[in-house]
C-alpha cells in the first residue's frame, strides 16, 4: 500500500517530483545510519531484541502515517519506517544465515521475500478495498491505523514465539574486504542505485502518461503476485547452477523492462513488462542476499551483513532525488534510460569478472603442475 500510494498521496498534498523523491531518499538515509548500529548490536546483544525493537518502530510508523495530513508528517513517518526496516530486514537475514546452510540459503532468502510479499498483498487488498468506498485521504488514514493494529499483533507473536539464534561466544573481528568482497559490494551498490532511480517516478509516470486512477494501479501491478511464490524457486536455481549466473540474467531482464516503460503504447503492454520486471528482481534479490551472508562467520555475522547493507543503502540514498530531478528537469524517460544503462553495464561487468575468475582458476593448476 505504501509503496504504491505514497507518491500519489504526496502528489495530492502538493509535493513536486523532487519532494516525492526526498521521501524515498530520507528513508534510505535512515537505513544508511541505522544499519551499522544494528549490525554491532546484533553481534553484541543478539537477534531477538533487535527484532522486537524493529516491530515497535513499525507500530510508531503506521500510527504517524495514519495521522499524515501534510508533507512533514509523511517525512516523519518515513523516518520511523526507515528505523524499523533497517533493523528488521537486517535481523531477519542474519537469522536465516544463522540457521540455514549456505548451499540452501538463496532458496530460504527467497522464501523470506515470499512471506513478506504475501503479507503485502493482504495489506494492499485491505487498503485498496477502502479506496473503493472512501476518498483517498480517508482510506489512507484508516488503512494505516489498521496496519498499526497488525504490527502490534506481529510484535506480540514475536515476543511469544521467536527464539534467539545468535551463536555463543564473544564477537570476532570483521576482516577487511578482499577483491571479491569489493566486487560484490560494487555490484550491490550499483543495483541499489539503479533501482532507486525510478522508485519515486514510476507511479508518477503511470498517472501522468496513462492517466490511471489509484483504483487501477492494483490491476497494472498484478504481476507483483510473482513475489509470493517465485523468489524461493529462483533462489534454488542459484543454489544449483551458480548465483552470479542468475544475477546476470535477472539484471539483463530488468534493464530491458525498465528501459521500455516510457515508450510502451498501452496499459496492457505495461502490465506484461512490469510482470517481467518482477520476475527479474525475484531472480536477483535472493542471490545477492545469499552471496552477502556467505561471506560471514557466526560471531561477526551481524556486522558483516550490515557492512554490505550500508553499501546497498549508500547506492540507494541518492537515487530517488536524482531520478526525480531527471524526471522534472530533463525528460520523463531519463531516469528509466539511466536505470537500464546501469543495469546492463553491471550485467556485462559481472559476466567479465566471472569469466576472468574462471579462466584464472582453470589456469592456476596447470601453472602449479608446471
Amino acid at each position: 500500500m505504501l509503496s504504491i500510494l505514497l507518491p500519489i498521496y504526496a502528489r495530492q498534498l502538493g509535493a513536486s517530483a523532487t519532494a516525492i523523491g526526498g521521501l524515498f531518499s530520507v528513508f534510505t538515509a535512515v537505513l544508511l545510519i541505522v544499519r551499522p548500529l544494528t549490525g554491532r548490536a546484533l553481534d553484541r546483544y543478539g537477534r531477538r531484541p533487535l527484532l522486537l525493537l524493529a516491530l515497535t518502530s513499525f507500530v510508531a510508523c503506521m500510527l504517524v502515517f495514519g495521522r499524515s495530513i501534510d508533507l512533514p508528517h509523511l517525512y516523519a513517518g518515513r523516518v520511523f519506517h526507515g528505523i524499523g526496516a533497517a533493523m528488521m530486514w537486517l535481523t531477519l537475514r542474519t537469522m536465516v544465515a544463522d540457521t540455514v546452510p549456505n548451499q540452501h540459503r538463496a532458496r530460504i532468502m527467497g522464501r523470506l521475500t515470499e512471506q513478506a510479499a504475501r503479507g503485502s498483498m493482504f495489506g494492499a487488498f485491505f487498503g485498496f478495498t477502502l479506496i473503493g468506498f472512501l476518498p483517498l485521504a480517508s482510506a489512507w488514514q484508516w488503512s494505516f491505523l489498521g496496519y498499526a493494529a497488525l504490527s502490534l499483533i506481529a510484535l506480540a507473536q514475536t515476543w511469544r514465539r521467536v527464539p534467539e539464534t545468535k551463536a555463543e561466544g564473544q564477537p570476532s573481528l570483521v576482516t577487511p574486504w578482499d577483491i571479491n568482497g569489493i566486487a560484490l559490494s560494487a555490484l550491490v551498490a550499483t543495483v541499489a542505485l539503479a533501482e532507486a532511480l525510478i522508485g519515486p517516478v514510476f507511479l508518477i509516470l503511470l498517472t501522468d502518461r496513462f492517466e490511471l486512477e489509484p483504483t487501477m494501479l492494483g490491476a497494472v501491478m498484478a504481476g507483483g503476485i510473482l513475489y509470493a511464490f517465485l523468489p524461493s524457486r529462483a533462489g534454488a536455481w542459484g543454489d544449483r547452477i551458480g548465483r552470479y549466473r542468475v544475477v546476470v540474467f535477472g539484471l539483463a531482464l530488468a534493464a530491458i523492462a525498465n528501459g521500455s516503460f516510457p515508450f510502451l503504447p498501452s496499459v496492457w503492454m505495461l502490465i506484461l513488462v512490469y510482470t517481467v520486471l518482477v520476475g527479474a528482481w525475484c531472480m536477483v534479490t535472493p542471490q545477492l542476499d545469499a552471496l552477502i551472508t556467505s561471506r560471514t562467520s557466526a560471531l561477526n555475522r551481524g556486522r558483516t551483513v550490515a557492512r554490505y547493507e550500508f553499501v546497498r543503502g549508500a547506492g540507494a540514498a541518492c537515487g530517488p532525488l536524482v531520478g526525480g530531478w531527471l524526471y522534472d528537469e530533463w525528460h520523463v524517460a531519463a531516469p528509466f534510460i539511466t536505470n537500464s544503462s546501469l543495469l546492463l553495464l553491471t550485467a556485462v561487468t559481472t559476466t567479465v569478472v566471472m569469466l576472468y575468475s574462471r579462466t584464472k582458476g582453470a589456469a592456476k593448476p596447470n601453472l602449479d603442475h608446471a
